[in-house]
């Protein structure tokens, strides 16, 4: 929990599902991977988010969305965080290659629909 958020300008867990389009069930996951952080808490216990955990999930969920595994983003994330800009690069090629094969794939599946004879039954 961090000190230099307004309260005011936080939002409630079920808030940021709203706002990012993810169920509360998988951003507690997330938050249990350590993807997004809790920035305070309500008197009542009630987690509290900032606008950081906002964008991330926003990442994260066009990263899930573009299938890329969870354990990528999470690397990329965690070399981030720590400030380890030459691993981050790394990190950036790799997720960059793993996205060029997604698209040699897709290439090839559209060649191959252009070659496609319906069958008859």
């Amino acid at each position: 929990m961090t000190s230099e958020h307004n309260k005011d300008s936080l939002i409630r867990l079920s808030t940021l599902a709203e706002k990012t389009g993810i169920s509360v069930h998988c951003i507690r996951t997330y938050m249990d991977q350590g993807l997004i952080l809790v920035s305070d808490r309500t008197q009542g216990g009630l987690l509290l988010f900032d606008e950081v955990a906002i964008k991330r999930l926003r990442f994260i969920k066009t990263a899930r969305d573009a299938e890329v595994p969870l354990a990528k983003i999470a690397c990329l994330l965690s070399t981030h965080d720590n400030g380890d800009n030459e691993r981050t690069s790394l990190e950036l090629l790799e997720l960059n290659q793993y996205i060029e094969d997604k698209r040699f794939k897709v290439s090839a599946f559209e060649q191959s629909l252009l070659t496609f004879n319906v069958i008859k039954q």
